[in-house]
């Protein structure tokens, strides 16, 4: 495939979001010598540098993922378009727009991040026309799994060990 820019001599990742120094034709993946390899989650490639990516970016929640360079750079670069409503504050709605980028990318790698783009708008529009119409938001079943989860990381393992060996009178 010709593209009108440069793409990865050693990969042919043809990205621009993913490529890290394309006058000397290399991505983020094959320019990176430092960080850990492993499996990508969302292009399913192994043997990839692997970076933690903050699902609703650092500032709102700490909910991260193990992604390779290249695809680490498409949501983040995502995250750059986010609407800066409450960027200064924490908000669920950013985990949720991180979330919903994430699974975007996850059907399709290989897509063009103005595609990416444009898919990612798509399918927070239309979670949102719907969730209009429900009797509950999504926001709110998502702030509601949130507390349960924190609840019951709060309580003590020896609470939880009393619930399971009832004490029986002697």
């Amino acid at each position: 495939m010709v593209h009108d820019y440069p793409s990865c001599s050693q990969c042919g990742e043809y990205r621009k979001v993913a490529l890290r120094k394309p006058e000397i034709g290399l991505c983020h993946n094959c320019a990176d010598k430092t960080h850990r390899k492993g499996l990508c989650k969302i292009c399913r490639n192994d043997h990839l540098p692997l970076e933690l990516h903050h699902l609703a970016g650092r500032k709102h929640a700490p909910n991260t993922i193990p992604i390779c360079l290249n695809c680490h750079a498409m949501l983040s670069r995502r995250q750059y378009e986010w609407p800066d409503l409450w960027l200064k504050e924490p908000c669920a709605l950013f985990l949720i727009w991180g979330i919903l980028d994430f699974y975007v990318l996850t059907l399709n790698p290989a897509i063009p991040f103005e595609i990416f783009s444009e898919q990612c708008v798509e399918a927070m529009s239309e979670v949102s026309r719907k969730n209009a119409i429900g009797p509950f938001s999504l926001i709110q079943i998502m702030l509601f799994i949130v507390v349960l989860v924190w609840a019951i990381k709060a309580i003590p393992a020896s609470a939880i060990k009393s619930i399971e060996e009832p004490q029986y009178a002697k």
